[in-house]
């Protein structure tokens, strides 16, 4: 009797924590200054020479309870990627314990959904142990796929985080759900729904074999500005790091090397010196 109310509660338990964590409304926090935080971001990869890519999903902020429930979506043009797999890498032990305590949830801790344009990503346990939950600021997961032909050398794909498509019970139709959903329940099943950060990636194909995407673009925002210099300027100052792809962005003088002169040449080009040199000219 008690392993059947154990079952019971577990089942219901991750049930109610993804209805309530999409009701904002009935989040136990008071107001918006008091709900938890949490953060995720996708990092920006160049693709390989076969056209394939791997990029990461970090959590990169946490409530200290950590989360029970986490869903989100990751939103992309399909007409320029495909993402073909998607990896889970933080394994908390959630998935082995709900296959032994209730084993109407096996299989369930992480599942992913792919369809056009977006790949619906849902992480969540009724296992009210906070030991099974996401607790560290870690590599979530890894997507993998590969760029289509409509992708040039220079060009590159935004990997957005948006919310995931919820049911609409008047309706009977999927619809985005108001913000992505990721919270956790406490012992007496309340609900709390963190306020999410988010920072987008992007998969560029390179200009060349460096890895390069836009010479003097080191935030890989596709221009170069004043904002690329400082952050070289950091860089150099050992202050800041930079992805792969960035600091090959970063060796304006084609020398395997960050220093001064490629600001004083980063600096040239943007006040538009006729004598300067291209970056990255070899």
């Amino acid at each position: 009797m008690k392993a059947r109310k154990a079952a019971a509660v577990g089942t219901a338990a991750v049930f109610a924590a993804f209805s309530l964590l999409t009701q904002p409304e009935r989040n136990a926090c008071a107001s918006e200054s008091e709900r938890p935080a949490a953060a995720i971001s996708i990092e920006t990869v160049t693709s390989a020479e076969d056209g394939t890519f791997s990029a990461r999903v970090y959590l990169d902020e946490l409530p200290e309870s950590g989360l029970s429930a986490l869903e989100f979506a990751v939103e992309y043009d399909n007409a320029a990627l495909r993402i073909t797999e998607a990896e889970l890498l933080y394994d908390t032990g959630a998935q082995g314990a709900e296959s032994g305590l209730h084993p109407g949830l096996a299989g369930t801790v992480f599942t992913c959904d792919s369809r056009e344009g977006k790949l619906q990503v849902r992480w969540g346990t009724a296992l009210m142990n906070p030991e099974y939950w996401l607790r560290e600021e870690r590599a979530l997961l890894t997507l993998r796929g590969t760029v289509t032909d409509a992708m040039h050398p220079g060009d590159h794909c935004q990997l957005c985080l948006a919310p995931a498509d919820v049911m609409d019970l008047a309706t009977g139709t999927m619809k985005p759900d108001a913000e992505i959903s990721a919270g956790y329940l406490d012992e007496e099943g309340n609900a709390y729904r963190c306020a999410v950060r988010i920072e987008d990636g992007a998969v560029w194909v390179p200009i060349d074999e460096t890895g390069a995407t836009m010479y003097g673009d080191l935030n890989l925002d596709g221009q170069i500005t004043v904002d690329d210099v400082v952050l070289l300027l950091k860089v150099i100052a050992e202050e800041e790091s930079l992805c792969a792809a960035a600091y090959a962005n970063a060796d304006c003088e084609s020398d395997n090397l960050l220093s001064m002169a490629d600001v004083t040449l980063m600096l040239r080009v943007l006040s538009f010196d006729p004598e300067a040199t291209a970056l990255g000219a070899r």
